[in-house]
């Protein structure tokens, strides 16, 4: 799914700013098919495996994909990059819909 369709099940109506809840992020991961475990506290990325949703200080939530180590920062428009200045809390990690 591209971003557009998968942010359009998110109902941001006028806000400039995209701001969700987890419950809301968790049913959106359960309607494409994705399943999330526990949060798992960290500070550092060299903690995170696979493809994870991670919550950063600052209250703020990206992707990060440990495998080919990309950072996915909805801040940065600019698209993924190969190093973070954010210190990540906890992550989850994300599973496809053949995961068991």
């Amino acid at each position: 799914m591209s971003y557009d369709d998968v942010a359009a099940m998110i109902d941001w109506g006028d806000k400039s700013a995209h701001y969700t809840t987890w419950n809301d992020l968790c049913g959106v991961l359960a309607e494409i098919g994705l399943s999330v475990e526990t949060p798992i506290k960290t500070s550092r990325w060299s903690d995170i495996q696979g493809v994870a949703i991670v919550h950063v200080q600052g209250d703020h939530f990206m992707l990060y994909d440990a495998e080919n180590g990309l950072f996915y920062d909805p801040a940065e428009m600019e698209g993924p990059r190969v190093a973070s200045a954010r210190v990540p809390t906890s992550y989850l990690t994300v599973y496809g819909p053949n995961h068991r």
